[in-house]
């Protein structure tokens, strides 16, 4: 969370179908788990993608490979269901080496122009720091990184992985608006109710491989407020906000509910 005293503008616009993208089970709960449930209470078809396994979260020697993803990913599935979120996708790339590489951003366009969303949440890539005493985990901003430049050009441009449209019929899809979280500078905040904070505790509590979530709830309630009072309001999450809708280089067409163009191309 930033410390900067900057106003912050209320994002008031509710997405009907946006997509978080992050690293690992759990992360997601701690980037976006309240916004989830204010969105989820308000109408929105949300959905949840973990880039990769989560495998490599013990130090537990005797757990055989991918039994620790499989525990992961039904805590995830848990938690999503306190935030009203019953679309959850694990793309499967091992944990703990993640890379912004083609297959990765690949991946990440199919996915976008399934879902077809019109607001994408994931963390800030730049971020290799937080205070003194926390390193962001580098497959934290690979999946970041992956996510933006999936979101732009690649999800938009129909001979961007054109065999995801000559095979799989998967048109182009432009989203609008992209959310930032743990930036330095965020400039907006989606306003919460109490309950939208208590089903992010609940979230948390779900990933007990990892984390007792208990004492966490005096700060993640620290947080709310402080965005809050940033906004003029009680509670929010505070986020960096990216409207592309005015980004002169997005060309006309492929919008969140356009046809899919004809096949007749024989490029790619």
């Amino acid at each position: 969370m930033s410390t900067a005293a900057t106003r912050l503008e209320l994002f008031t616009a509710v997405p009907a179908r946006p997509l978080v993208v992050v690293a690992h089970p759990d992360d997601g709960d701690f980037l976006a788990a309240s916004v989830l449930s204010a969105w989820s209470r308000q109408g929105a078809a949300a959905t949840l993608c973990v880039v990769t396994d989560g495998d490599a979260g013990s130090d537990d020697a005797t757990l055989p490979a991918g039994a620790l993803a499989a525990v992961r990913l039904e805590e995830q599935r848990r938690a999503a269901a306190h935030l009203g979120v019953g679309d959850v996708r694990c793309l499967g790339f091992p944990d703990g080496v993640l890379e912004n590489t083609l297959a990765v951003r690949r991946a990440l366009v199919r996915l976008i122009r399934t879902v077809r969303p019109d607001l994408v949440l994931t963390m800030d890539p730049t971020r290799h720091w937080m205070g003194r005493g926390y390193l962001n985990h580098p497959d934290h901003r690979a999946a970041a990184a992956a996510a933006l430049d999936a979101v732009f050009p690649s999800a938009r441009d129909l001979r961007a992985f054109p065999e995801l449209f000559r095979e799989e019929g998967l048109a182009p899809h432009k989203t609008r608006w992209v959310l930032l979280g743990e930036n330095e500078v965020p400039d907006v905040a989606v306003e919460l109710r109490p309950a939208d904070v208590e089903n992010k505790l609940l979230a948390l509590g779900e990933h007990r491989s990892q984390f007792d979530a208990g004492p966490m709830a005096d700060e993640v309630w620290r947080w709310a407020r402080a965005a809050g009072a940033r906004a003029g309001v009680e509670l929010a999450a505070e986020y960096r906000l990216f409207d592309l809708a005015d980004n002169v280089s997005q060309r006309d067409g492929a919008g969140p509910d356009a046809e899919p163009p004809a096949r007749t191309t024989d490029w790619g």
